[in-house]
């Protein structure tokens, strides 16, 4: 069971939220600006302090960890296998803003080439519609040849962001050992 502790107006809550969402793993959301019970769960996992977002993975407490720190833990308690996170982030290697940023360019490059009577006409549309499909279900082939992934990066929600490149080895996010401290109660 993984219960996560945050608010709809904290980034790092978003960015956990989305990330267990593209894992499909299955979670409780407690809003604590809307739930003073949940508020005082997330304190008392917290020693006092507010901090979002705090997620409870099945009795480890993890406070606003990253996506390869939440990542670990799901695996450590075998939430989900690295072999299947692994799967997951490779087919899904483009992040949310890079998806609108490719299909907004690939249907400009679509209409730009119906309308040319050029020999560039079908290279142009044969791109368009590359970026256009990668972008509206999250996955490139080329991102997926090369072993990167912009996802947690710029390309995928800017304010998030774990890192500054656009892109970053996937490979290195499945070998990193992880240590995920536990907070009792």
């Amino acid at each position: 069971m993984v219960t996560v502790y945050g608010a709809d107006s904290c980034e790092d809550t978003q960015r956990a939220l989305r990330h267990l969402r593209r894992l499909g793993v299955r979670y409780s959301y407690q809003d604590v600006d809307r739930d003073p019970m949940a508020l005082g769960k997330a304190i008392a996992l917290n020693d006092g302090e507010r901090r979002t977002p705090t997620i409870d993975v099945d009795g480890t407490t993890l406070v606003e960890p990253t996506t390869l720190r939440l990542t670990g833990a799901l695996e450590e308690r075998l939430l989900i296998s690295r072999e299947a996170a692994d799967r997951v982030m490779r087919m899904k290697n483009v992040g949310d803003l890079e998806r609108g940023l490719r299909v907004g360019g690939g249907l400009l490059a679509l209409g730009l080439a119906i309308r040319m009577k050029s020999a560039w006409r079908w290279p142009l549309a044969a791109w368009g519609a590359m970026e256009t499909v990668t972008g509206a279900v999250g996955s490139c082939p080329v991102y997926r040849t090369f072993g990167v992934t912009s996802v947690a990066g710029p390309g995928d929600h800017p304010r998030e962001a774990e890192r500054r490149s656009w892109v970053a080895p996937l490979r290195a996010r499945a070998h990193q050992p992880v240590n995920v401290p536990e907070i009792g109660l």
